[in-house]
């Protein structure tokens, strides 16, 4: 599975173009939109993203060597890695579906509320995450929190670390080194 990552991404990543500048709520919307209720499948709840955004953080760390998300760390929280603000967003939903987009924090006077989307233009992260999609997508929520809580995990190495310290940051440098073990198997 790791391979097949690598190898579909690699094949389809140009470097050069890709914005790379983006919120949890960007990367959010975009699974959302594509492959959410929003979509026409209604197979995303609040966990199951969670998990999709901080895996496709994981693989921008690991392969590209630049973050997908860089307004917030991923915080190690009792139950796994979260983005804070995908979890105020959505924490209403429980284990239920999500049927809307999440909603920019930063109010816009002139127009508004703000949704985040990614560029249509920016091939390389819609590449990236389509390509989640296709390997991770299938997973439950619990199957995909599994994956991110194994022992030695950027998430296991954060909370062992905390030294008891709530919603302790996970480094981007323990990601991407995690994700580029695992790219090269």
């Amino acid at each position: 599975m790791v391979l097949l990552v690598k190898a579909t991404l690699l094949g389809f990543i140009n470097t050069s173009n890709s914005k790379m500048n983006y919120s949890a709520k960007h990367i959010a919307n975009y699974f959302l939109h594509k492959y959410g209720k929003i979509g026409g499948n209604p197979q995303i709840i609040p966990l199951k993203l969670q998990k999709l955004v901080y895996i496709s953080h994981g693989w921008s760390l690991g392969l590209l060597d630049k973050p997908l998300v860089s307004d917030e760390h991923a915080e190690a929280w009792k139950y796994g890695p979260v983005f804070s603000s995908l979890y105020s967003e959505f924490k209403d939903y429980g284990g239920r579906e999500i049927n809307r987009y999440a909603i920019s924090d930063n109010y816009d006077f002139d127009f508004g509320e703000y949704t985040p989307m990614i560029k249509a233009e920016d091939e390389e992260s819609s590449a990236l995450l389509d390509r989640v999609w296709e390997v991770y997508g299938g997973y439950t929520p619990i199957q995909l929190s599994n994956m991110t809580h194994k022992k030695d995990s950027p998430w296991y190495k954060a909370k062992s670390q905390s030294k008891g310290i709530k919603n302790h940051h996970i480094d981007n440098e323990i990601i991407k080194k995690y994700y580029k073990e695992l790219a090269n198997g």
